[in-house]
């Protein structure tokens, strides 16, 4: 078996990750802000959260999360609900509509992306594929069958 430094791969990971957020998440028009758009995914992936599981997954102060509720919430993405373990406090949920504009969303990147990949040659295509089915389960099994953020 070939030697894999993990230093190079994760740099090469890093690169590709970065390249890839740049030349194509970086350059859709989302409706809306960045930071809203990345809060109602993670309502979506993990469930209902609180405000403070809320602002450590995105790495950022309760004042700057409880703007992006209440903004939020303003708009009807989501939705404040006293938690059922404790009352003290309130679970952030992702409403219909906020699920609505996700898939939306993910609708747009998927034909965005179906487009760009039209230059690519069936070899060209078959290889991109292959990649990915590699790529997916690896991934899931460094980072999304363990959720908890880092």
């Amino acid at each position: 078996m070939e030697y894999v430094d993990r230093k190079e791969l994760s740099a090469r990971f890093i690169d590709s990750f970065h390249a890839f957020n740049s030349n194509f998440f970086q350059k859709i028009n989302y409706p809306i802000a960045a930071n809203h758009w990345i809060s109602l995914c993670i309502l979506d992936s993990y469930g209902p959260l609180t405000a403070t599981a809320l602002g450590n997954h995105l790495s950022i102060s309760k004042q700057q999360v409880l703007q992006i509720i209440n903004k939020l919430c303003k708009d009807g993405y989501i939705s404040r609900q006293t938690a059922l373990s404790d009352r003290r406090y309130k679970n952030i949920t992702l409403t219909e509509k906020g699920h609505k504009i996700i898939m939306n969303e993910i609708r747009l990147l998927t034909l965005v992306f179906e487009n760009k990949i039209d230059i690519l040659t069936d070899l060209e295509l078959t290889k991109f594929d292959e990649a990915i089915k590699t790529f997916v389960p690896l991934f899931e099994k460094i980072y999304i069958i363990n959720k908890e953020p880092t």
